[in-house]
């Protein structure tokens, strides 16, 4: 695949290949496995979409669901560049369903849109793929010829001088693994290695078939010639760990000789007094022993000492497992046992390592997998590692850890709790504690607990008011956050309902706070965009305003903060700036969702919504196809214009087409497919249904 990549960007950079158009061809390649986090499938996905120009750092989705749903959208839509996406051994991503399923690839690629992937056959991939009503086209990887394998015999071993005579090659050659190019490489490195060349042919009959077998066989030799215990705590470490280890992180936790192997593990350590002094490292001496053993099957990042070594293949993963941890027809508790023991030694070192970002990495992955819930809810609430796992927009990493810690509720009493501790503190700084109440509150509302989000958002604005002068851009910030609050409390109810101007009121109210502010900042696009995006859910909170306050006559203290009339023009002044502002920086996206809440305030069932309506899913379709959330709102809303006006084999259209966007994008279980199939299995659509089914439509 590596080729494949290579020769296909030569082909693209020499305009080869055809109908690539005036821009030419885009060419992505990720080799699964390759390299630290490249079996995250959110983080592939978010490289594509960047790449492809579709998103930049302030649009860029919040999390997998959300990169999922834009890449199919994307790669379905008939607007995007030409590319081509090389994808290997895609059946490693991490076990996520979205990896697992391929529910990221379009049901129907986009013309211009080619993809090669490989993967091992019958895998969760391959199956998905397979049962597509799209087939693809498979081409299996034959074994390799006889021809092919006495070539990779001759190249290897010239290197060193040695070759096979007709007998020793035929013998090789006889095994049924010899068609497998890896089990093949790995058979001539264990023929060059060996000391008697002489009795070369005794090794061979010798050599395991079947890839596993061999590579147990070649541990068994390693365990013997390199190393022992050693070599196999290494293996062992590095199966365990997150995403690999730093050579001076093996040799420091190697140097606890005494105490590195598990009881239940057998290995073959001379027993006498122990190390009378604790060495901070392994001695190089004894490391080298093991790395000239594993060198050839490992893959080193970076320059030695500072570069992560991990299994240049997940064969030689399978292999230690198979070995090491699912031995004997062990029963699962055993296996769990020994899983624990040795990520329960990576914790205990990672808990003390003083780089942050390897901590961050592996110190909280390693609680998660021994189910440690109250050091990983220390770990979460010391603040270098939140600051390594917040963001912003949304903090999907920080949020998982929290699940895993015991949920949104122990996330928020922990919390409560920890800023609590740092107010108490005389050492901490205004500055610093204000800022953390404004984080955490963030982090409450993507975690869903709004109520916290309210109360932990209080004191960050008593001490920007009081200690540090109301800065502008952080209590535009806080007004942001506040908006937000409440927009997400609105959420919750299933109809519009004068209760909601209960939320609605502070919602908007802190909304024209933020905007006044952000419209003093400097105006450059960052600014721009936050400002645009607040003024947009300030509209839509307008427009809601407006459906709650039935009659004025009954809410005369709602009426006096904000008439229908008023409501109306402000609606429509900040949404008529957003979507000045979205053309300025060229975001079709966001435009098209202004556009479309331009049409929520029009007039209901007007001419004018209908327009705007239609010009927002041109847009939609043209900037991200006909798979995507938005216009699957898109279409709901123009079949409830439809229902409006009576005329009803129009609105059932949408209301298919928007069922059909949410199977895509969702999935057939999702709350809003449910809720679009619910909608056509009405009486009245279901009446227009069989008109449509027998084309009478």
């Amino acid at each position: 695949m590596a080729r494949t990549a290579n020769d296909t960007v030569t082909k693209a950079l020499n305009n080869t290949i055809p109908g690539g158009g005036d821009k030419g061809w885009h060419i992505f390649f990720h080799f699964v496995g390759a390299t630290p986090g490249s079996t995250d499938l959110e983080l592939m996905l978010k490289r594509l979409l960047k790449e492809l120009g579709v998103v930049n750092d302030s649009t860029m989705p919040k999390d997998l669901e959300s990169s999922v749903q834009l890449t199919t959208a994307v790669l379905s839509n008939p607007n995007t560049r030409p590319t081509v996406i090389i994808l290997d051994a895609v059946n490693q991503f991490e076990e996520v369903a979205a990896a697992m399923n391929m529910s990221w690839l379009p049901g129907k690629l986009a013309p211009q849109v080619r993809c090669v992937f490989s993967m091992i056959g019958e895998t969760p991939p391959h199956k998905a793929l397979k049962t597509r009503s799209i087939k693809p086209i498979e081409t299996s990887l034959e074994p390799l010829d006889e021809q092919a394998r006495q070539e990779i015999v001759r190249t290897m071993l010239s290197k060193y001088n040695k070759r096979l005579d007709h007998g020793q090659m035929n013998s090789l050659l006889s095994k049924d693994s010899s068609a497998n190019p890896l089990w093949l490489s790995i058979a001539c490195e264990e023929l060059r290695v060996y000391g008697v060349f002489e009795k070369v042919s005794k090794k061979i009959e010798g050599l395991a078939d079947g890839l596993l077998n061999l590579l147990t066989q070649v541990l068994e030799r390693f365990e013997e010639e390199n190393g022992g215990f050693l070599l196999v705590a290494t293996l062992c470490l590095l199966e365990c760990s997150n995403t690999g280890l730093l050579e001076t992180e093996l040799l420091r936790i190697l140097a606890d000789e005494d105490n590195l192997m598990p009881k239940d593990m057998p290995h073959k350590k001379k027993r006498g007094k122990g190390n009378s002094e604790k060495l901070e490292i392994l001695p190089m001496a004894k490391w080298a022993v093991v790395y000239r053993g594993l060198r050839t099957f490992l893959r080193p990042f970076g320059e030695s000492g500072e570069g992560r070594l991990d299994f240049y293949h997940r064969s030689l993963s399978k292999a230690v497992r198979s070995k090491y941890f699912l031995v004997d027809e062990a029963d699962e508790d055993r296996v769990e046992a020994r899983y624990n023991w040795w990520h329960s030694k990576l914790a205990n070192f990672f808990q003390h390592v003083a780089n942050i970002d390897r901590r961050v990495e592996e110190y909280p992955y390693q609680l998660t997998k021994i189910g440690d819930h109250g050091r990983l809810a220390e770990c979460l609430l010391d603040w270098d590692v939140f600051d390594h796992l917040y963001n912003e927009d949304y903090s999907s990493q920080l949020l998982a850890y929290w699940r895993a810690a015991g949920g949104a509720e122990e996330m928020e009493t922990r919390y409560k709790a920890s800023l609590k501790e740092l107010e108490s503190k005389e050492d901490v700084s205004k500055e610093t504690l204000g800022l953390r109440y404004l984080q955490v509150s963030r982090v409450m509302t993507q975690g869903g607990r709004h109520d916290a989000a309210e109360e932990m958002l209080a004191p960050a604005v008593r001490i920007e008011r009081e200690d540090l002068g109301a800065r502008p851009e952080r209590m535009a910030q806080v007004y942001e956050l506040t908006a937000t609050i409440f927009t997400e409390k609105l959420k919750l109810y299933d109809f519009v309902s004068p209760q909601q101007l209960t939320e609605l009121r502070p919602a908007i109210h802190n909304g024209i706070k933020a905007v006044e502010l952000r419209e003093t900042l400097p105006q450059d696009d960052k600014n721009k965009f936050k400002l645009a995006k607040t003024r947009m859910q300030l509209a839509f909170n307008m427009e809601s305003w407006q459906a709650c306050l039935l009659d004025e006559r009954q809410y005369p203290a709602a009426t006096a903060f904000l008439d229908k009339a008023r409501a109306s023009q402000e609606g429509n002044k900040h949404i008529d700036l957003a979507m000045e502002t979205f053309k300025q920086l060229r975001d079709h996206g966001h435009l098209a969702e202004a556009i479309m809440t331009k049409a929520i305030l029009a007039d209901r069932g007007s001419q004018v919504q209908l327009e705007l309506y239609e010009e927002a899913l041109a847009l939609c379709l043209q900037t991200y196809g006909e798979n995507h959330i938005l216009t699957s709102r898109l279409y709901i809303n123009i079949g409830i214009y439809y229902e409006d006006r009576g005329q009803y084999r129009d609105s059932y259209k949408h209301f298919k087409k928007w069922y059909e966007t949410c199977l895509v994008v969702f999935g057939p279980d999702h709350p809003k497919t449910k809720r679009a199939a619910g909608t056509l299995e009405e009486p009245l659509y279901r009446r227009v249904r069989q008109m449509d089914e027998r084309g009478e439509l």
